[in-house]
């Protein structure tokens, strides 16, 4: 396949690496690469130009999220469509590994207990036996956050045996549960992080702090409570819309 140069709306021809981009962003779009990414000296091959053209190719396309920017490893696509599904907290931590650092978690406590309140959540009797997950997490060597996280026993009890340090939760779910979260309810309030927030999050008490409460759905059952606090000064949450139809159409 041979890059060829394009011309934009005003006709002006776009510069080589903007061409490769826009191709294989399609082919992201239509799922091509599902599979595994392609590596910067095959990709060179197959459009047939140098790989400082396909290095600026695809730096906008690590730049958005589209493709995992990790040191050492070869770029992957990242699941968009996942990331919309899962909501703001499971991109946080998907965009840690975008932006070259490893996320891992320190898993503080998995056991099996009761809590009234979260079994309220999720739909269960108050002396419901819960699976409970408490996990810091980090960035490097830089915590950035911490989570709690109740799922109902009868169906993920084996998530308790899991390696969860470098593992997403969900991707257990669905391994080792058969549980696919297919949508969630989250609510986000920004607090000052009081003496006890802050020794979990390794920062001075009055940080600013995202608290992120989230019901995880699978079809229409509840299947996960979580309770997440996330280190404001280290992300920020951005948010995009669709464009609105212009007037009078």
């Amino acid at each position: 396949m041979m890059a060829t140069g394009q011309r934009d709306r005003s006709g002006r021809k776009v510069p080589l690496w903007q061409s490769v981009q826009d191709q294989l962003q399609e082919r992201i779009g239509r799922g091509e690469f599902a599979d595994g990414f392609p590596g910067e000296m095959a990709l060179a091959d197959e459009y047939e130009v140098s790989r400082s053209t396909i290095r600026s190719a695809l730096a906008p396309l690590r730049r958005a999220g589209l493709l995992s920017a990790q040191r050492g490893r070869q770029s992957s696509v990242v699941n968009v469509v996942d990331e919309q599904r899962f909501g703001p907290v499971y991109s946080l931590f998907a965009a840690v590994e975008n932006a070259g650092m490893t996320q891992r978690s320190v898993v503080e406590i998995a056991e099996l207990r009761r809590s009234a309140t979260a079994a309220a959540h999720l739909g269960l009797d108050a002396d419901a036996d819960l699976v409970f997950i408490s996990r810091t997490r980090y960035a490097d060597r830089d915590v950035i956050a911490v989570d709690d996280t109740w799922l109902p026993a009868n169906v993920a009890a084996p998530v308790l045996g899991a390696d969860l340090s470098h593992t997403a939760l969900y991707e257990v779910l669905r391994r080792k549960c058969s549980i696919t979260l297919s949508a969630g309810h989250e609510t986000l309030h920004a607090l000052a992080a009081d003496a006890q927030q802050s020794r979990r999050l390794a920062c001075p008490a009055g940080t600013a702090v995202f608290f992120i409460e989230r019901l995880g759905l699978a079809g229409e059952q509840a299947v996960e409570w979580r309770e997440t606090l996330i280190r404001g000064d280290r992300f920020t949450v951005t948010t995009s819309y669709p464009a609105a139809p212009a007037a009078g159409r």
